[in-house]
């Protein structure tokens, strides 16, 4: 980010701050990075914020509310990806159900099996997960299926149909366009002296918010500038949706939506509200 003569190279800062293609990659795969997945294992058990993880009494409610809505039984399986540090599949399991967590975090699904030995906990992208028809429900919970491009939603929702028995369970919440308007557009920076969560060592933030509006997506991009000069750009995207657009989206893959809320502990969905929960069930 420096010029050989040490002055900050402004047009390169100008160049990546400006607003990037639709889903523009950035850091390859920057989850995995061993201090950010573990700055993002202390976001999800830090019950004070709800930036990776809702609230215990929360999550406590969700599992109560998908377990009594769906009537499930002892004994019924569940498949919970992006299931982070096993934080609902450890309640899962302790009502018999027979849980499954996903997630492509080491770090997160190693804290997951030291914490819940009742649960099978697979490491692994799940997109790429292959089960056959083997699970009565799947959960995709906090909104993961909107950080993901129309063909990764897609390949996802496939293989979500393909994994749940015929008439099996599809719960899941999305976000709105009023959980995303107050950030799109936004500038800021910050120098964070001490480190954070993108990097140990101090380093400059440049927080920049962009608005799609014809493909219903936001963009947080951040421009992480170190102290020698290093810079990395990492970008979170979210799709969001109406009760029409996931409607349509999770038909076009073969489920049926059974319920739409403002939440997955059972709230009536409202139109100003920031979340839709929704439960759908595989068609065939």
């Amino acid at each position: 980010m420096f010029n050989p003569d040490g002055t900050l190279n402004f047009e390169r800062l100008a160049n990546l701050s400006k607003k990037p293609p639709l889903f523009a990659l950035d850091e390859p795969e920057f989850w995995t990075d061993p201090h950010i997945a573990q700055q993002m294992l202390k976001a999800h058990l830090d019950p004070k914020i709800d930036a990776a993880s809702r609230h215990p009494d929360l999550i406590g409610s969700t599992v109560e509310w998908i377990i009594a809505s769906l009537d499930l039984q002892t004994g019924d399986s569940l498949l919970d990806l992006g299931c982070g540090p096993g934080l609902y599949c450890q309640q899962f399991s302790r009502a018999g159900l027979r849980t499954t967590g996903v997630d492509f975090s080491a770090n997160s699904i190693r804290y997951a099996q030291e914490q819940d030995l009742k649960t099978t906990y697979i490491f692994q992208d799940y997109l790429t997960i292959d089960f056959d028809a083997q699970y009565d429900v799947v959960t995709l919970i906090f909104g993961d299926l909107c950080v993901l491009s129309r063909e990764k939603r897609s390949r996802l929702l496939t293989n979500i149909h393909q994994a749940l028995k015929p008439k099996g369970y599809l719960v899941l919440d999305v976000t709105t366009y009023e959980h995303h308007s107050k950030r799109m557009d936004v500038q800021q920076w910050s120098i964070l002296a001490q480190g954070g969560f993108w990097k140990p060592t101090p380093y400059l933030q440049l927080i920049s918010g962009y608005h799609y509006p014809e493909d219903d997506t936001a963009l947080d991009q951040y421009i992480i500038i170190e102290a020698g000069g290093r810079t990395t750009v990492y970008r979170n995207w979210f799709h969001y949706y109406s009760p029409e657009t996931i409607t349509e989206e999770l038909e076009a893959h073969g489920f049926v939506v059974e319920g739409l809320y403002s939440d997955l502990w059972g709230t009536p969905y409202q139109a100003d509200s920031e979340w839709i929960g929704v439960v759908g069930r595989k068609v065939s």
